[in-house]
């Protein structure tokens, strides 16, 4: 029985590891010697970051708490020197990319000078983990003309929208939790009539949902109710989900 358990709790760890989904960053800001590694998962997890002189031998890392918004320092690092990185857990990599210590024109960092005062390093820091949220509201589809139902009959698990709408409302500049529920379904009722694309995954009987144009993605339960909406930062993101396309006849709801 005990072998049985702990099979079990095996089974459970592997499950949770593959449910994590990348939302925010990496992002990394440099001070003289230091650089600090930001991002952000959709459900708290462990905090890794595996980093080296070249992309083959990621030979040293930092570990962090569990949390969804992790951040991680790497210290006495070399000025001139190229760094590559990846990011995750102990289960699971989510991402990486590089930086050059002291390089400004680098894409991958932000350099902060020496002389900052760490109060306001902190506060870049802050500022970049908040999502990023577009300057004008989309303009409603005519789907949006029906009214949704109530965010109780449409979210999936109810005790998680508040959670949802504190990190990702700002990305559609949702006015509350059921304006940001009832943003989720009308996105779902613009798929139906095939006008985003679309992954079926039997694997864990979901529903992915993608905007191209606007980068708006979404996943939703058998029954066609919301489990998450946000706007994933990596542009490869949609690519990555695991699922087959498929077309609004062959939904697993009607």
């Amino acid at each position: 029985m005990p072998r049985f358990i702990a099979a079990i709790v095996l089974l459970l760890s592997v499950l949770t590891a593959h449910s994590v989904e990348l939302v925010f960053g990496p992002k990394v800001t440099q001070s003289e010697s230091n650089a600090t590694i930001a991002w952000r998962t959709d459900v708290a997890c462990g905090t890794r970051v595996s980093y080296g002189t070249s992309v083959e031998k990621l030979d040293q890392k930092v570990e962090g708490a569990v949390t969804a918004d992790h951040l991680v320092t790497l210290e006495n690092l070399t000025q001139g020197t190229t760094y590559f990185y990846k990011v995750g857990s102990a289960r699971q990599q989510l991402g990486g990319g590089s930086f050059t210590l002291g390089n400004p024109s680098n894409p991958a960092a932000v350099v902060t000078p020496k002389a900052e005062a760490p109060k306001s390093m902190l506060q870049k820091l802050v500022d970049a983990l908040a999502p990023e949220a577009p300057k004008t509201k989309p303009t409603p589809s005519p789907s949006t003309a029906v009214r949704a139902p109530p965010a109780r009959v449409t979210w999936g698990y109810w005790e998680s929208l508040q959670d949802h709408y504190n990190r990702h409302g700002p990305d559609f500049q949702s006015q509350s939790p059921e304006d940001y529920a009832a943003q989720a379904w009308h996105f779902l009722q613009r798929a139906r009539t095939g006008q985003l694309q679309m992954k079926w995954d039997d694997a864990d009987a979901t529903l992915r949902v993608y905007d191209p144009k606007t980068r708006a993605f979404a996943a939703y339960n058998r029954n066609g109710t919301t489990k998450t909406y946000f706007r994933p930062n990596s542009p490869s993101y949609w690519e990555r989900q695991p699922g087959k396309p498929i077309q609004p006849a062959q939904l697993p709801f009607k």
